[in-house]
């Protein structure tokens, strides 16, 4: 296939329920110049058939197979095959809406940006129901690379969500940008998406909403919580510490940082709750000390400057990122889950 404009690449594991709804959405956008790399690690079901059957019916398909080795492999193995000039990712239960390749190309080409981010919708769905939805808000922008630091803060609204976005292949290539293989329990989009903005990419973003990112308790790429979880979740944490720094914005903004660590705080203590695992109460509270020990709440912590800055302007994300800082997790728990959810844990 020549001239091919973008890489579309999924990565397929036991989606035979999803996977013809979400290859439908990308296969019937207006724009026609891209490549669909569907790669299935290692499916059980009948994932892998239908991601031939896909690549048989339409030209711009193209079905991988290889052993399961977890969606960072299986997006490094689609980013070595990619022929495109922008890559773009989508999960394989999720949906693209109408115009993002276009548009976002489009925007791309208009201010030959290395990076183009646009929102998406965030659904949880229970029993097939959608029972919570949120969408990312943030200003529209165009910014050099070397704006790219001063604006930040704009742009980290998008979330860290590799499927929010295209990219240059040459600018990855040019920067070694693939995924980290050894985060096979989640994160990996935090690690990403961090080492791609320490690069300091030309970025433009685009605030209209393209994607949509569906969150099945029994069904998902993300999920499940366990001490894995939490040491990915560090680890990328970690290497936005650094790109806080670079930033700056820990001077301008000195609640950021903080504020940003007491919402992954929340999304610990919340992944540990009776409703997302099963396991008993003492095994929980061990879970939140490993996440704890953690350099981002030890020596790359925010400082007192940092933690009194996020007092002021909110008030409840400061007694989270507090009670946590000062390991009482007890309380901590009791407070973010609930009473009954301690008495059935």
């Amino acid at each position: 296939m020549s001239d091919v404009k973008i890489s579309v690449i999924v990565p397929v594991y036991n989606s035979e329920e999803y996977l013809p709804d979400t290859a439908a959405s990308i296969l019937n956008q207006s724009f026609e110049e891209f490549e669909l790399i569907l790669v299935d690690d290692g499916s059980k079901d009948r994932s892998g058939k239908i991601c031939d059957e896909l690549a048989q019916k339409d030209k711009r398909g193209k079905g991988i197979h290889k052993q399961n080795g977890g969606i960072c492999s299986a997006r490094n193995c689609a980013l070595k095959l990619a022929k495109g000039e922008y890559i773009a990712f989508c999960d394989n239960d999720d949906m693209y809406l109408p115009g993002l390749l276009k548009d976002n190309y489009e925007l791309a080409k208009k201010h030959n940006a290395d990076v183009v981010r646009y929102s998406r919708k965030y659904q949880t769905v229970r029993d097939g129901k959608v029972v919570t939805e949120e969408i990312t808000a943030f200003d529209a922008g165009a910014y050099s690379r070397e704006e790219f630091n001063k604006n930040y803060y704009n742009i980290s609204l998008a979330g860290e969500a590799v499927w929010s976005g295209i990219y240059k292949r040459e600018f990855l290539e040019k920067h070694n940008l693939t995924f980290d293989e050894s985060m096979k329990f989640g994160y990996e989009d935090v690690d990403f998406i961090t080492r791609l903005y320490l690069c300091s990419p030309s970025l433009v973003m685009n605030p209209k909403m393209y994607y949509v990112w569906v969150m099945r308790y029994a069904h998902s790429t993300s999920g499940k919580t366990d001490l894995n979880n939490i040491l990915s979740l560090l680890k990328g944490m970690e290497k936005k510490s650094r790109l806080i720094k670079q930033t700056g914005i820990e001077k301008t903004m000195p609640q950021f940082w903080v504020d940003d660590l007491s919402k992954k705080i929340y999304t610990i203590v919340r992944y540990v709750s009776p409703k997302k695992v099963k396991m008993p109460f003492k095994e929980r509270m061990e879970l939140l000390k490993a996440f704890r020990a953690g350099a981002v709440f030890n020596e790359l912590a925010p400082g007192k400057r940092e933690r009194n800055a996020l007092r002021k302007k909110n008030k409840v994300s400061w007694i989270v990122y507090e009670l946590f800082y000062k390991k009482q997790y007890w309380l901590l728990y009791f407070l973010l889950i609930g009473k009954q959810s301690l008495e059935n844990s």
